[in-house]
């Protein structure tokens, strides 16, 4: 696979479920005071994500011939990539947790199969599907961002093409860049005829 291609079949259906949750910021602002908020709208977002990183995920596998048990082999600083919402100037990291999975991939496993049942692994006081709410719907997406960028940066690698962190119209931007030899660059993506990734920053 080619880095154009990636874009093209990987890269597009980031923007699409990126586009959803944006479309959510005119009801629930990105702030803390409102992580608790949950709804119908964040679960379907939620699975959307969960979904995607799990093609993802063996997307990478594959194109690397190992699996999530060899993962940090290859990858050992991905855990501290950092991801920042540009506009609120909020840092998350997604995937760093002392926990066997980050709670918000908890969250969705249990939304997916157990959404109306006692959060038992969570809090019981509440049902599974209240903690799909902004702060996990998030969170979860900016993790889904950062595991595209590695995959850009993979399949470049993997065809000997400069790699370049993409210039996606986000809301987010990565932090710490923890692998070398990145430059900033151009990427595009053409949605319905339109440029949906462009070159400006």
């Amino acid at each position: 696979m080619t880095v154009e291609e990636f874009k093209r079949e990987y890269l597009r259906q980031y923007c699409l479920i990126e586009k959803d949750f944006v479309n959510t910021i005119d009801y629930v602002s990105i702030s803390p005071n409102n992580y608790s908020t949950f709804s119908p709208t964040y679960l379907k977002i939620l699975l959307s994500i969960g979904s995607e990183i799990d093609v993802m995920k063996d997307f990478i596998c594959k194109t690397l011939n190992t699996d999530m048990k060899h993962f940090n082999k290859y990858e050992p600083g991905f855990h501290l990539v950092e991801v920042e919402v540009r506009s609120e100037s909020i840092r998350l990291t997604p995937w760093n947790t002392s926990e066997p999975f980050p709670i918000w991939w908890t969250v969705y496993n249990e939304v997916k199969h157990n959404r109306n049942e006692i959060a038992d692994k969570i809090d019981q006081s509440k049902k599974y599907y209240e903690f799909a709410n902004l702060e996990n719907v998030i969170t979860a997406l900016a993790g889904l961002y950062s595991l595209e960028l590695l995959a850009y940066k993979i399949v470049a690698d993997s065809n000997g093409e400069k790699v370049f962190v993409p210039t996606i119209r986000s809301i987010f931007q990565v932090k710490n860049l923890y692998w070398t030899d990145i430059s900033n660059g151009s990427g595009y993506v053409y949605m319905d005829g339109g440029l949906y990734m462009d070159d400006t920053i």
